[in-house]
């Protein structure tokens, strides 16, 4: 297995304020809104009852607020501090508790619901990293508590597409005007057995002048490789989904949408 290490792109204070503009209008977030209206209904309290989503890896937290708006306790986490900031900021920011850091620096055993949203999953790289963040999930769920999160479907060589020419986009910049960005494709393992490591970094331009950002690197962990991982943490795969409408994984897949309980 590839030991290249996880990085971060975002710790980049102008990589952190263009993500909501390049990130706009995503399926995951009413998908993972929906999942805990439902479990927070069929808990034992009903309808109303007192309900903690962690948000791991939760970046400008689009979902954390919409989740605090639906009545929830949000605790976001996320190793960016210039994430963070722009979070912080956010109307209706204030209504969630922000800790820098992740899932091991969660309280125990208080969340009802942990996600991890918009591939975070995949920039975990190392093997044992990864399985330590499972574990961390693990301790900061109350017992029947659900972590919910997606990968890339590794058979659908999503890398391959990732070229300027088809992930070219004009977004309009926070400061006013507009931004091109692209990705450009650097490096792909697929010599591991945990999944496939490719390494990539985005290409901002503005008003002619163009900005490499830091490289990223993300694993494309097969299905079975996820369901070892959840279960040697201690979590019961309960569901597994292909889509963001909750459907079954088929060789169209894009998504791998895993949602583990804990005993």
């Amino acid at each position: 297995m590839s030991t290249l290490p996880s990085t971060n792109p975002y710790e980049d204070p102008e990589s952190a304020r263009l993500y909501d503009a390049e990130n706009s209008g995503r399926e995951d977030v009413e998908f993972y809104r929906r999942l805990a209206r439902e479990l927070r209904d069929a808990a034992a309290g009903g309808a109303g009852a007192p309900f903690t989503v962690l948000d791991i890896g939760c970046g400008t937290v689009v979902l954390g607020v919409d989740l605090a708006a639906d009545g929830h306790r949000v605790i976001g986490v996320d190793p960016a501090e210039a994430m963070l900031q722009i979070a912080r900021t956010r109307p209706g920011g204030e209504r969630v508790t922000w800790i820098l850091g992740s899932a091991d620096a969660a309280p125990e055993g208080e969340a009802d619901l942990a996600v991890m949203t918009g591939h975070a999953a995949q920039q975990i790289v190392p093997a044992d990293a990864w399985r330590t963040l499972l574990r961390d999930a693990h301790r900061a769920l109350r017992p029947g508590g659900m972590l919910a999160f997606e990968s890339r479907d590794p058979r659908r060589r999503a890398w391959e597409r990732w070229t300027p020419e088809s992930t070219r986009g004009t977004f309009p910049h926070p400061d006013g005007g507009e931004f091109t960005s692209w990705v450009e494709l650097l490096e792909v393992d697929e010599s591991g057995a945990d999944g496939v490591v490719e390494t990539h970094r985005g290409v901002t331009e503005r008003e002619g002048s163009a900005r490499r950002g830091a490289e990223e690197t993300l694993i494309f962990r097969p299905l079975d490789v996820l369901r070892a991982d959840l279960e040697s943490a201690g979590f019961a795969v309960e569901q597994v989904c292909g889509d963001w409408s909750g459907g079954p994984i088929t060789d169209a897949t894009a998504e791998l949408i895993l949602l583990g309980r804990r005993p």
